[in-house]
């Protein structure tokens, strides 16, 4: 007859070292998971921030390049608009297009004011900070140049554009 061995289980060090072998995977699926979490939230603001921008690009294409070049007035501040004191650079543009619609553009706090005909459009649901529209003169028409950023909590995104205005 064989020799009977005793089944004891397992030694302290066995369990110890597979509790801690145990112990270094979780906390390695837990970073793996939060880096996770933290980099979906990440991409999620910059994509509403996009969308914001691709909501804007299509108010500018659409609305301001019907503008007529010669009705574009620039405004620093809002009491050079009540003084009609018109610049080439500030944060205030009023504009007509050619069916008669008016257009004016500021911010109201942090927000993107876009009103057509006294009628009040806020296009984007974020933040608008540095809002600047400034106007040079080339080749074929009057050039404006708008720029801002699109500020959420966590991240901005800075954009720009360029029209060719022509009379």
């Amino acid at each position: 007859m064989p020799p009977r061995t005793l089944n004891r289980g397992f030694s302290l060090v066995e369990l110890t070292s597979a509790m801690v072998a145990s112990f270094i995977l979780i906390i390695g699926f837990g970073s793996v998971i939060v880096l996770s979490r933290q980099q979906l939230t990440e991409t999620n603001v910059r994509v509403g921030l996009g969308y914001d921008q691709v909501l804007i690009d299509n108010y500018i294409r659409t609305k301001l390049t019907s503008t007529v070049s010669d009705s574009m007035q620039i405004f620093a501040n809002a009491s050079d608009e009540n003084s009609s004191t018109t610049s080439t650079s500030g944060p205030i543009l009023r504009a007509v297009d050619s069916d008669s619609t008016v257009y004016h553009l500021d911010l109201s706090g942090n927000s993107l004011l876009w009103m057509i005909d006294s009628v009040a459009h806020v296009p984007v649901d974020c933040e608008i900070a540095n809002l600047n529209f400034s106007e040079r003169a080339g080749n074929i028409g009057k050039i404006l140049t708008i720029s801002m950023d699109l500020v959420s909590s966590e991240d901005t995104l800075g954009c720009e554009w360029s029209i060719t205005l022509r009379n």
